[in-house]
């Protein structure tokens, strides 16, 4: 069969690394490998419609190419996965209706996962590809296209917003002729495509995120069982990609409101109900209908947010400050939105409504032990359409409560040295 001796070749490299103990062997082994002669590049890694991985690799160039740059290129897809590039791509782009946009973004996004992939790697030289050369993308030769500062160790999500920030029109002039530059990109156009089928975006992202979650357990545990320290590097990652995620949560609280605020609805006495659209020909000579057709409905913008601070005395005051820090974004970025603050130990030791800046209460109440409920029933009783919870996750078990009893919808803030297993059953969980 065509490509079959490929085939064998990767697999059996793959089994070196298994025997020689490198973690990719671990790791791919778990990954299915197929085909594709279409593809632009030599090799990359993509999502199926169910959730799961696929290896794509160009048999013509993968014949061509020796065994040490299709070890880099390995490493580098490796990076991907414990990076959770993908998952982390779909949900930038999962409310994007334009898809002019929804593709820019998606070559932003390419550029700065490559640099954070192969800046953690430590990657010096450039692939050699079926004897071509094929440069790849580093901070450096970000900063040198484009004329930003882009320091090295930093993650995708830094590298992403840094390059939204340049000018549009030219970005995306540039966007081309980096793509023609460095053609490691060009495997991952199949990141964002066939979303326009999928209903749910969202919740394919999480379905990839929970797949890539599993194998690297998998993984991880075969090659400590075998072999005992994973590099550095990859540890790093690998803690990252098991642990709760690290992603601006400022953008995750807007993408959540935005969702809830586009099925709310409230009368409007200047828009006609559509169900009472045939009244208008019904009426009597002076073109009067007989009922009104009004009022009608329109969506409804006003939103109810009750923070949650956790004032004990686990707390630490810059996070406490972060926090408040929090009230003050949605006061100052979102007009539509009610707030109500509540500063919790073991019980609401304050509550408030600030209207403005200056009505935010800087200064914290309480400092003793921790138990959250009193808060989030509080919030429950305030009937909030969010309810984000800052804290260090020493509290009672929150994860016991009926879940009835609790805010429809918790962002769960943590503190970089918090613990989310008392709480990661009942919402969202975010390390700042």
């Amino acid at each position: 069969m065509p490509g079959e001796k490929t085939h064998q070749r990767l697999k059996e490299l793959i089994a070196e690394f298994v025997l020689k103990y490198n973690y990719w062997g671990y790791l791919f082994s778990r990954i299915r490998r197929k085909p594709a002669y279409e593809l632009p590049s030599i090799m990359g890694v993509a999502a199926e419609m169910d959730g799961t991985i696929t290896m794509w690799y160009q048999p013509e160039l993968v014949d061509l190419t020796d065994n040490r740059n299709l070890t880099v290129i390995l490493e580098h897809e490796g990076m991907h996965l414990l990076g959770k590039h993908i998952p982390r791509l779909i949900r930038i782009i999962a409310d994007e209706t334009d898809r002019t946009k929804l593709m820019y973004k998606r070559d932003l996004w390419n550029f700065a996962s490559d640099a954070a992939s192969n800046n953690q790697s430590g990657v010096k030289d450039d692939l050699v590809v079926a004897g071509e050369a094929w440069p790849l993308i580093y901070p450096h030769s970000l900063a040198e296209k484009f004329g930003i500062p882009m320091p090295a160790n930093k993650t995708a999500e830094w590298y992403y917003y840094e390059l939204l920030k340049l000018k549009k029109d030219d970005m995306e002039q540039q966007a081309e002729q980096m793509k023609e530059f460095y053609k490691m990109l060009k495997n991952h156009l199949t990141w964002g495509k066939g979303l326009d089928k999928v209903p749910d975006p969202s919740s394919l992202s999480r379905k990839i995120d929970s797949f890539i979650t599993d194998i690297i357990k998998e993984s991880v545990k075969s090659f400590s069982k075998d072999r005992g320290n994973l590099p550095a590097h990859i540890r790093q990652l690998v803690e990252q990609a098991l642990g709760p995620p690290y992603v601006p949560y400022y953008a995750l609280i807007k993408k959540l409101i935005k969702g809830s605020r586009l099925s709310k609805f409230k009368r409007s006495p200047t828009k006609i109900n559509r169900k009472r659209g045939y009244v208008f020909v019904i009426g009597d000579q002076e073109g009067i209908p007989e009922i009104s057709p009004f009022p009608g409905r329109t969506r409804d913008f006003t939103f109810n947010v009750g923070v949650l601070i956790d004032t004990s005395g686990s707390m630490d005051v810059k996070w406490i400050g972060e926090g408040l820090s929090g009230v003050k974004n949605i006061l100052e970025k979102d007009r539509h939105c009610h707030v109500t603050v509540m500063q919790v130990d073991t019980v609401v030791e304050d509550e408030y409504t600030p209207k403005r800046i200056s009505d935010i209460k800087f200064e914290a109440k309480g400092r003793g032990g921790t138990e959250l409920y009193p808060g989030l029933k509080r919030a429950k009783e305030l009937g909030v359409d969010v309810c984000l919870a800052f804290t260090d996750g020493y509290c009672e078990n929150i994860n016991d409560i009926p879940r009835k009893l609790l805010p429809k919808k918790i962002i769960w803030v943590i503190t970089p040295n918090g613990s989310p297993d008392k709480i990661n059953k009942t919402g969202y969980v975010v390390r700042i």
